[in-house]
């Protein structure tokens, strides 16, 4: 199963927010080392030893964005994983990605990366998504809170719509959109 790289160290946090900054501001394509450093106040060899080239800043900046989603997901739950639980935790997901500046700015301005990132690297982000999220299924169905089903198949299936919904968001209210099959799917079996 993959698994997520280490975080990247918290010393290049403002370069991964300046990174972030520029991303948001011209896209990810229109963005140089160059732009990185002077919004950091440095040269840009400093950056380039840091942080290396733009696709480098890229993807440490998904790695550190992505540790911060993933350890937030368990303080967003207070009591136990029901279906409305995984109702609202998805569709929280799905804002806060689709509030992220720079995934944002690629959805508006680039959409093109988007299919380039997912038939590159999509595979491995949903299973590492999907083994994060298999154990909390694994443990509702065990605690009677949610239906028994495949945890491996319901957290596949809850990854892939999620990000489909980051995509291309449904023509109603999200929850509402989520709740319609989610809520009788997980309802647990008197």
């Amino acid at each position: 199963m993959p698994v997520l790289p280490p975080v990247p160290p918290a010393s290049l946090d403002p370069y991964l927010d300046a990174t972030a900054r520029c991303f948001a501001r011209y896209g990810v394509r229109r963005t140089s080392v160059q732009d990185v450093a002077r919004e950091l106040g440095v040269n840009r060899t400093t950056v380039y030893r840091q942080v290396g080239t733009v696709e480098r800043q890229a993807m440490l900046l998904l790695i550190r964005d992505a540790h911060r989603l993933l350890t937030s997901l368990s303080g967003w739950i207070d009591g136990p994983v029901g279906p409305r639980t995984v109702v609202d935790l998805m569709a929280e997901v799905v804002r806060r990605a689709r509030e992220h500046p720079v995934l944002a700015k690629v959805l508006a301005d680039e959409p093109e990366l988007i299919g380039t990132y997912v038939t590159r690297d999509g595979a491995a982000l949903i299973e590492l998504v999907t083994g994060v999220l298999r154990p909390l299924l694994e443990a509702a169905a065990a605690a009677g809170t949610i239906a028994q089903r495949d945890p491996g198949v319901l957290a596949q299936w809850l990854v892939r719509t999620t990000v489909s919904l980051i995509l291309t968001p449904p023509p109603v209210e999200l929850e509402v959109f989520l709740a319609e099959l989610l809520l009788p799917a997980l309802e647990p079996q008197s």
